[in-house]
């Protein structure tokens, strides 16, 4: 589909879906709300109890203490006595696109399933997507230039387009498809910088590069050589192109920190962290995607998605039913080696806390837009971290690693991109399922609308 049809389609399909997120009425257009007496939890650390948040159009005006807040007298007041507000979350790892609720392909990589995925992440209080590597970049250009006009709502969407060796790069699940449009080659420095520089030139601002050999079947059976991607990465540092590098071993993770990586999809899998490789993390200030969720399915306390209520109430129920007919719930009898493991990577979580930031991997592995990323939060949480950091970790850290600095916080001239909940997420991370309502560029989300819609159809 050429690029400028795809636009027309998109706008055509989606103009009314957008409107469709906010039940403000026009007229309210230009005019402070004020959003009082709740618990704001900012997203730096910071909690100020018995706040008020103000806001007019899609920016924050001011937060603070209810008392101390001067008000203007015209402000719409919404009194959220007993209710928490935390910035929407900003999710840095996910492959929209390929899902389809019940099947999965390129098939459905469409203007109209991509756009229902930022749909879905907004439903959950995801504010902010970026996809690494899988999409179809002249349909993901569309629909990010459609929303960019204001033509789609849901969550703000980046697109991150991936580089690797010749025939290596993305799991088989999507290059044994026959239709899989594959990643940017670099198989050598003088490529790389080439592929840099072209990204670079069609706007590119965050990019994705594979390490690992992952693909036999394809001819991948090297890893990316280290002189080809620190040539990836000197040049997009020229470029202020934002790399985050798929590596899943403790050496692939220390050579890349060396040579100024900063953004790393999956901590190391294969041992323990060392002290070396924690000083190469805290002096680079680095930052890490665990993808907990895709590497804790064998683990008997999983709970599979379509046993949730949380996640059953926004799909049809035939879907449901498909889950659990493909389902394969993990052995009962795990190994001491499978508990060893278990608990090297709990305890690599827990040394690298300060450096973790939320990502999915969902639309990759069985895991589901915007749901997935409250199981991943509660795993941050099963694994040594407090609920605040996890917040932290899925807020303002998550938007500082890309440098997207009007996101992940909230504070005046920050987005108005927030999340109210009824119960306190610092006494239970899982309480950031109990939404009440989500913001979005200043705008309720009508998730009745959504849901509706969603359960509905076949």
């Amino acid at each position: 589909m050429k690029t400028a049809a795809c636009a027309i389609i998109v706008s055509f399909l989606f103009l009314s879906g957008a409107q469709a997120q906010s039940t403000n009425d026009a007229d309210n257009s230009a005019i402070e709300h004020v959003f009082n007496n709740a618990r704001i939890i900012a997203g730096d650390g910071s909690v100020v109890e018995q706040g008020s948040l103000l806001v007019r159009d899609d920016i924050i005006l001011a937060v603070g203490p209810a008392a101390s807040m001067d008000i203007p007298a015209t402000a719409v007041r919404h009194d959220l006595t007993g209710k928490t507000i935390i910035p929407a979350l900003v999710n840095t790892h996910a492959h929209l696109g390929w899902e389809a609720y019940g099947d999965w392909g390129s098939q459905f990589f469409t203007a109209t399933n991509l756009t229902d995925h930022l749909y879905r992440h907004a439903y959950y209080g995801v504010g902010t997507i970026i996809s690494t590597g899988s999409d179809k970049e002249d349909v993901a250009n569309a629909v990010k230039l459609e929303q960019l006009r204001g033509n789609i709502a849901g969550a703000r969407y980046h697109l991150s387009p991936g580089m690797g060796s010749p025939g290596g790069g993305p799991n088989p699940r999507f290059t044994d498809d026959p239709d899989y449009w594959g990643v940017h080659s670099v198989a050598d420095p003088e490529q790389a910088v080439r592929t840099v520089r072209e990204l670079a030139t069609s706007g590119v601002g965050i990019a994705k590069i594979w390490i690992d050999a992952r693909d036999e079947r394809r001819g991948a059976q090297v890893k990316l050589a280290p002189e080809t991607y620190r040539a990836v990465l000197d040049t997009a540092e020229k470029y202020d192109i934002r790399i985050i590098a798929h590596a899943t071993t403790l050496a692939d993770h220390k050579t890349l920190a060396s040579y100024g990586n900063r953004r790393f999809i999956h901590m190391p899998y294969d041992m323990a962290v060392d002290d070396e490789y924690l000083e190469l993390v805290r002096e680079n200030n680095i930052y890490i995607v665990p993808t907990l969720g895709m590497i804790t399915k064998s683990e008997l306390w999983y709970i599979p998605a379509f046993q949730d209520p949380y996640f059953a109430d926004q799909v049809p129920a035939s879907v449901l039913a498909t889950l659990n007919e493909n389902y394969n719930p993990p052995a009962t009898n795990r190994s001491a080696a499978a508990e060893q493991r278990s608990a090297m990577l709990a305890n690599n979580l827990l040394k690298l806390k300060d450096h973790i930031i939320l990502g999915t991997d969902a639309g990759a592995v069985g895991d589901f837009f915007g749901y997935a990323d409250h199981v991943e939060l509660a795993l941050f949480v099963r694994m040594g971290m407090t609920p605040a950091e996890a917040i932290v970790a899925a807020t303002s850290r998550a938007a500082a690693a890309f440098g997207l600095n009007e996101v992940g916080s909230l504070r005046a001239g920050k987005a108005a991109d927030f999340v109210i909940l009824d119960a306190n997420p610092l006494d239970d991370i899982n309480n950031t399922r109990q939404i009440s309502d989500v913001y979005l560029r200043g705008e309720r989300v009508d998730r009745e609308a959504l849901r509706a819609r969603w359960t509905l159809s076949n």
